[in-house]
C-alpha cells in the first residue's frame, strides 16, 4: 500500500512538472519569440534553462526553424558590449571545445567574431594579397618588427630585446660599443692565407725599405749594423719566405718586437677585432630574425601605405606631420590571428590589435638569446682576411 501511493505521488508531481513545462512553451509568445525580446544573457537565462543551461543547444533549437543566424545577429546588435556578445555568440556555436576539435561552424565564426575584431585591428584584414580573401593579412612597416619583442630584462639576458630588436631592424642597424680584442700575433700571422701572408711580407718590405729598424731579438744578430739596428732591406725580407711555419714565427716575432713596426701589430689586431665584432653584431641580427620568421613566418608580398610621420621640409628646414606612402611587408596570420582572437573574444571581448592580443595572454614575445661571443672563430678568421688590408 504504502509503495503503490509513493508511485501515485512521484506520477502527480511528474505530471504538474510537464504541465509547468509546456505553459512556459505555449504561453501566448512562443519561446522562440522571446528570445529575440532578451536585452542580454541575464535576461534570456530562463529560456537557456529549459535547454539544460545550455546556450548551443537553444541555439540549435531555433537553427532548425530558420532562426540560428538571427539569434547571433540580435545578440550583436542589442546585447550589450559590457555583457560581452561575442563570448555568448561563440559559446552560441559550440563553444571553446567545438572550436578546438574544428566542430565549428566557420563561416558564421569569421562573420560574427573575427570579421569584428579585424575591423578595429590596424593594419590586419581579409585580402588577398596573391592568397585569396579567405586569408589574414598582417601589414607591417619598416621597423615595425621589434614590436613582437619582448621589453623585460632578465632572464640571464643583459638586453632589453625590444630596444635591441629596434636597432635590428632599422636602416641604422645595431648600435654597438665595440669590444677591444686582442689576439695573440703568432696565432693571427699563422691564421693568414698564402695570399696574405706574401702580401704582409711584400707590404712590411715596401713600407719601411731600407729603413734602419730595432728589432732587438737574437734572432737578427746576424744582420744587425754595429750601431745595433737592423735594415729593411728586400734581401732581409726574403729571409720570410717561402711561407712555411718558421717563416710565419719569424715574421710575427719581427712585428710583435720592433718598436718601428707597432703600428703594423696595431692594424692587424684592429683588422681582427672589427672582425670579431662584426661577427658578433651579425649574430645579433641573424637571431632576432630568425626569431621573427619562426613566429610569423617570411613575407609573402611587399607594397606601400599611407602613414604620418615627420617629414622635413626643405625649404624651412623644419619637421612637419604629413601623410607619406612607405613600403609595407605582407604577412599571412590567418592561423594564429583566429586561435587568438577566438580565445580573446571569448575571454576578454574586446577587440585589440594583433600585437596586444600577444601581450594580454602573456604569450611568449621573442627574445632570443644571443652570445656575445663568436659562435664560429673561422668565421671571424675569413673575415679577418677580408679586413686586413683596409687597415694596412
Amino acid at each position: 500500500m504504502g509503495a503503490f501511493l509513493f508511485a501515485k505521488y512521484l506520477f502527480i508531481v511528474m505530471k504538474l512538472f510537464n504541465n509547468l513545462h509546456n505553459i512556459v512553451l505555449e504561453q501566448s509568445t512562443p519561446w522562440y519569440e522571446k528570445v529575440f525580446q532578451s536585452e542580454d544573457h541575464e535576461s534570456l537565462w530562463p529560456l537557456i534553462k529549459l535547454f539544460g543551461g545550455d546556450i548551443h543547444e537553444m541555439y540549435k533549437a531555433l537553427d532548425s526553424m530558420g532562426k540560428g543566424e538571427d539569434f547571433l545577429i540580435h545578440i550583436m546588435k542589442f546585447w550589450p558590449y559590457d555583457d560581452q556578445p561575442l563570448r555568448h555568440i561563440i559559446d552560441a556555436l559550440g563553444g571553446i571545445r567545438d572550436w578546438n576539435n574544428g566542430k565549428m561552424d566557420n563561416d558564421l565564426l569569421n562573420q560574427y567574431v573575427i570579421d569584428p575584431y579585424l575591423d578595429d585591428m590596424r593594419y590586419i584584414g581579409w585580402g588577398d594579397k596573391g592568397t585569396g580573401f579567405d586569408r589574414i593579412i598582417l601589414e607591417l612597416m619598416p621597423g615595425e618588427e621589434a614590436e613582437f619583442f619582448d621589453d623585460f630584462e632578465g632572464g640571464g639576458r643583459s638586453y632589453d630585446c625590444n630596444e635591441i630588436a629596434k636597432q635590428v631592424f632599422s636602416e641604422e642597424g645595431l648600435e654597438w660599443e665595440p669590444f677591444d680584442v686582442n689576439e695573440n700575433l703568432e696565432d693571427l700571422v699563422e691564421g693568414l692565407s698564402p695570399e696574405n701572408y706574401i702580401k704582409l711580407v711584400r707590404h712590411i718590405g715596401i713600407e719601411f725599405q731600407n729603413e734602419e729598424v730595432d728589432a732587438w731579438r737574437e734572432e737578427w744578430d746576424e744582420v744587425r749594423e754595429d750601431n745595433g739596428k737592423v735594415i729593411i732591406t728586400p734581401s732581409f725580407m726574403n729571409g720570410f719566405l717561402p711561407d712555411n711555419e718558421s717563416s710565419r714565427y719569424a715574421l710575427a716575432v719581427l712585428i710583435g718586437n720592433t718598436p718601428e713596426l707597432d703600428g703594423v701589430e696595431g692594424e692587424i689586431n684592429n683588422a681582427y677585432s672589427r672582425a670579431w665584432n662584426d661577427v658578433v653584431i651579425n649574430q645579433y641580427h641573424t637571431e632576432f630574425q630568425q626569431a621573427f620568421d619562426e613566429f610569423l613566418g617570411k613575407p609573402i608580398g611587399e607594397g606601400t601605405t599611407s602613414t604620418y610621420k615627420d617629414v622635413m621640409n626643405p625649404e624651412t628646414g623644419k619637421e612637419e606631420w604629413k601623410n607619406v606612402k612607405v613600403p609595407v611587408k605582407y604577412f599571412d596570420v590567418t592561423d594564429r590571428a583566429r586561435a587568438m582572437i577566438v580565445r580573446h573574444a571569448h575571454e576578454v571581448d574586446s577587440p585589440e590589435d594583433f600585437l596586444s592580443m600577444i601581450r594580454e595572454f602573456d604569450m611568449n614575445t621573442l627574445c632570443p638569446q644571443v652570445d656575445e661571443y663568436p659562435y664560429d672563430e673561422e668565421e671571424v678568421t675569413d673575415l679577418f682576411q677580408d679586413y686586413l688590408w683596409d687597415y694596412l
